[in-house]
């Protein structure tokens, strides 16, 4: 039924608008409106008690003159033009005519038309709007009892309005400061009232994935009330919902710790047996099927590991983590002589910064990961390399391969759960970066991603803050 209705245009969704201008602009709208009638009520009553007032100075004029052609006619004195009247003010300024009954003018204003202002002649006591050697005139008719003459009142209408518009002139400028006063005051005071929406835009803006805690209602005005409520409503559900996730992932990941060694326990002992019958009872197959099977035993466990850690760093928040200075040369000292037991490896160090403020599990977590990741995607012979340096009040920690490295346009996605390089030929899971980028996260540090060795592989940099 709407549907033929017009909208307004601040009810079309085309962009985002400002409350705040319209509030404004709608006020001084009214505010205009309510001006321009005042004004015009105001001129109006100016412009009809002028009206009144200079109509009963031309009653008062024309008492006066049927005085004086009274006494014209009793002295006999000759039509003449009195010049008297120039001593008024212009606008006050009135013109008298006194006329005989056949139209003849005995005696005149100085400035007064030359022939009569009105033909009827025989009229008392009546206003006449007339028209005179192409001017408006505003003319009283007075004639007394027993005189053969009558006498005519005039006053030009550009006169009258030309003091109606002198006291337009001086009453809008008045109203008009009037009103820009009114605009700043507007302005002014619903900058005020709004800023309670931008303070909870401000507290709603702060919420993270870390924070989901309800947004404070205490100081919300009553219309922003129910839209409060209604976010702090969805804020536990997604609360709720992430906890559920974490929770899971975190007990699934437990649970599969515990049969994934005792199956890998299996096959050791499985390999075990084997190896100790005589080589010619020793299938070979069944050796390489027992070694693949405990390389994807160990990938899986590897997987639950990495699950059970990002469960585990999900809830912190930076501000509450607890940070100490990590001695970096022994740090990295220990990570290769740990990496050199499993395999040989090329590992470089230079180490220009002593210590770092963090927590130092994460810390070794962070750089193992990215350790392994250089090792496992780089050439088996080729070196991998670990900068640290301080740079403008941060300390730059840099892990680079000489691999094939990775395309710009999946460095985007570097850092996502699961998400791996495809045609790269190595086994992972894909997340050992994105804890990586968590603990990065949780120091406030920044993981970027550069060249690699030689103008090959990957370099993936930390930059942690030393403060």
């Amino acid at each position: 039924m709407r549907a033929w209705l017009p909208r307004w245009p601040w009810q079309r969704p085309a962009h985002a608008y400002s409350l705040r201008r319209r509030l404004i602009a709608s006020i001084l709208g009214a505010s205009v409106l309510v001006w321009s009638v005042s004004l015009g009520v105001v001129v109006y009553v100016a412009w009809h008690e002028t009206s009144d007032v200079f109509d009963d100075a031309l009653k008062e004029t024309a008492r006066l003159t049927l005085v004086l052609g009274a006494s014209l006619q009793q002295h006999g004195h000759a039509p003449a033009a009195d010049a008297a009247e120039e001593r008024e003010p212009a606008k006050l300024r009135l013109y008298y005519q006194i006329v005989d009954g056949r139209g003849n003018i005995l005696r005149r204003a100085a400035q007064a038309p030359s022939r009569p202002f009105s033909d009827a002649l025989d009229e008392r006591g009546d206003f006449r709007d007339v028209w005179v050697d192409g001017q408006a005139w505003r003319v009283y008719l007075a004639r007394a009892k027993g005189q053969d003459f009558q006498v005519q009142v005039g006053q030009p209408w550009k006169k009258r309005l030309s003091l109606l518009t002198d006291v337009a002139e001086a009453l809008a400028w008045p109203a008009l400061a009037l009103l820009l006063l009114l605009a700043g005051f507007c302005w002014w005071i619903i900058r005020r009232l709004l800023q309670p929406i931008e303070q909870t835009a401000g507290r709603i803006g702060a919420k993270s994935v870390d924070d989901l805690t309800p947004v404070p209602t205490g100081q919300v005005p009553r219309e922003l009330l129910p839209i409060v409520e209604a976010l702090n409503l969805v804020l536990g559900r997604l609360s709720r919902a992430l906890q559920s996730e974490r929770r899971f992932t975190a007990d699934a990941a437990h649970e599969l710790r515990t049969p994934l060694a005792a199956l890998r326990m299996r096959i050791q002992l499985m390999q075990r047996q084997q190896a100790a019958l005589p080589a010619s009872a020793q299938p070979q197959a069944d050796a390489v099927t027992l070694q693949s099977l405990r390389d994807e035993v160990d990938r899986c466990t590897g997987l639950v590991e990495s699950l059970l850690a990002l469960a585990r760093l999900d809830p912190e928040n930076p501000a509450s983590l607890p940070r100490q200075p990590v001695d970096l040369p022994a740090l990295l000292g220990s990570l290769r002589a740990e990496f050199r037991k499993e395999r040989e490896i090329d590992l470089r160090l230079d180490c220009r910064v002593a210590t770092l403020p963090a927590q130092p599990e994460l810390l070794r977590t962070a750089l193992r990961n990215l350790i392994d990741n250089a090792l496992r995607y780089g050439p088996a012979e080729g070196p991998v390399s670990v900068e640290v340096q301080a740079l403008a009040g941060r300390c730059r920690i840099a892990v680079r391969d000489g691999g094939p490295g990775v395309g710009a346009a999946d460095r985007a996605r570097l850092g996502e759960r699961f998400f791996r390089v495809l045609g790269s030929g190595r086994t992972g899971h894909g997340l050992g970066l994105s804890i990586v980028a968590r603990i990065a996260a949780l120091h406030e540090a920044r993981l970027s991603f550069e060249g690699g060795l030689g103008g090959r592989g990957l370099g993936v940099v930390l930059d942690f803050p030393l403060a």
